[in-house]
């Protein structure tokens, strides 16, 4: 594992200093004059409804509640002073153009599901979420999305095709966002990230201008929305992505009882550590039903689910050494459509107010699946039915096959992501949220303080978060940064540096 430290951080930047001075900057076309600002002037929200072609929600308004409110809860209460709905590239210039001449904050949101709250504003959040075109070329085996599409509208949208696109497993996750950070699912092991899949996107700067991005046109750009993280350099408008044709699939689903827990944890990760491609992963230890800060009575599960690229047979032969080692007390194996699969593993989770921490292991031996069994039966409760949990998903395959320089998304060779999440609701009192937080870094201390973490999983309580994120792509970001967005326009706590 990395041991990431702040002299780390502070030898990377160094590094992104001297890369930069060294970048030879194109004239961009298309360039946008300068906003200027109203220096002395309250920020007129009429003057911004009058150039949309979408609309402006005002607290009060029709839908603003809806529209406002981010996917984690723990961040309800940070409510924009408007939402403008974009219809089209034109509003997302027109948008940002307003808040930077009336020195507004802003977060530009499709899905809304930053794990730290990072899409949400008290100033104007521009909404992308009307922007849900899509076009499906089947000759090209090329899909082109409207920024604003979800996971479940891709799915959708697919659906008599034939074709895939590797996205996640949350139907209300926005694709920007899930590609941007890097996007992986159950598909991911044998066609590769979302990010991967990138042919071309547009991109509205800092500067007002619309550019074409492309491994020929903007290639720096390109690079760095494949994994650099959402809200970073831009604000991305549109993207064409590749498609890859696929046949019906094996979907499995298991379950087993408590005391087997560490036993099947540990036999799944043996068996996913030399698995094919073809074979996907998530095993998962959880516990809901409140516990000893709510006087409730915890219910805890381990299951495992996955996809494979293949027939129910060959699934059965593959999970054979796990079901002689842990017997499953609940076992579904069965063929689908590609379209039918991800149907039967869509789930939103986490949900409501949460938390979680993510680090990626290099193999089996850096899971200690007894610790995690023990730090789940320490959980002190919420009266959040989601709970709390240890989510392992498999890596490698197809992720493993890109080099970690090629993309942004540096996170190639690691051979499991691992998640620890709590989550809690509005009625739990402080001390509640409290126990559970500090339960939450107790377990993540235990399992992996330190090493790679999941950049759309984002932390903000991780320490040394640069090169967590984006390990040795890190300089090259900040100077990617630095090119397009120089006053750092787009910024939030956890931002590219610059």
């Amino acid at each position: 594992m990395t041991d990431i430290s702040r002299r780390d951080v502070l030898a990377g930047t160094a590094l992104a200093a001297a890369g930069a001075a060294g970048v030879t900057a194109r004239p961009h076309q298309h360039q946008q004059p300068q906003p200027r600002p109203h220096r002395g002037r309250g920020p007129d929200w009429d003057a911004l409804a009058r150039r949309l072609h979408g609309r402006l929600l005002r607290p009060g308004d029709p839908g603003y509640a809806a529209a406002s409110v981010p996917y984690n809860k723990r961040y309800a209460a940070i409510r924009p002073g408007g939402v403008a709905l974009c219809a089209d590239t034109a509003d997302v210039q027109a948008a940002l153009a307003w808040a930077r001449a009336y020195d507004v904050p802003f977060a530009a949101r499709s899905g809304g599901h930053s794990y730290a709250g990072y899409s949400a504003s008290r100033g104007l959040v521009i909404s992308l979420a009307r922007m849900r075109s899509m076009r499906v070329d089947q000759r090209a085996l090329t899909v082109t999305l409207g920024a604003g599409i979800r996971n479940r509208d891709l799915h959708e949208g697919l659906a008599g095709t034939g074709l895939a696109v590797p996205s996640g497993r949350c139907p209300t996750v926005g694709v920007s966002g899930l590609l941007l950070g890097g996007g992986f699912g159950f598909s991911s092991r044998h066609l590769g990230l979302t990010c991967d899949q990138l042919l071309e996107t547009e991109v509205v700067t800092a500067a007002g201008e619309v550019l074409r991005v492309s491994p020929l046109e903007q290639p720096d750009l390109f690079w760095a929305c494949q994994g650099g993280g959402g809200g970073n350099f831009g604000i991305n408008t549109g993207w064409t992505v590749r498609a890859t044709p696929v046949g019906r699939v094996a979907v499995y689903e298991l379950a087993w009882p408590w005391p087997l827990a560490a036993t099947a944890m540990t036999a799944l990760a043996d068996l996913m550590a030399t698995a094919p491609g073809t074979l996907s992963c998530r095993i998962g230890l959880g516990v809901a039903g409140g516990g000893p800060a709510t006087g409730g009575s915890p219910r805890r599960t381990v299951d495992a689910l996955g996809q494979f690229f293949g027939p129910a047979e060959r699934l059965e032969e593959l999970l054979a050494p796990v079901f002689a080692t842990a017997w499953p007390s609940h076992r579904v194996i069965r063929e689908q459509s590609w379209l039918e699969a991800q149907k039967t593993l869509a789930h939103s989770v986490p949900f409501g107010k949460f938390a979680s921490r993510s680090r990626f292991l290099d193999g089996p031996a850096d899971l200690d699946a007894d610790t995690a069994v023990r730090w789940l039966e320490r959980w002190p409760g919420s009266s959040n039915p989601g709970g709390a949990g240890v989510t392992l998903f498999a890596w490698g395959g197809a992720i493993s096959r890109v080099d970690p320089v090629a993309t942004a998304f540096a996170h190639r060779g690691q051979a499991f992501l691992m998640d620890n999440e709590t989550t809690w609701t509005a009625r739990d009192s402080p001390r509640v949220v409290t126990a559970g937080l500090d339960w939450l870094n107790g377990m993540y201390q235990a399992l992996a303080p330190r090493g790679p973490a999941y950049q759309n999983f984002i932390d903000p309580a991780l320490a040394h978060w640069p090169l967590a994120y984006y390990g040795q792509n890190l300089p090259r970001l900040i100077a990617v940064k630095r090119r397009y967005d120089p006053d750092r326009v787009f910024r939030f706590p956890q931002a590219i540096p610059g």
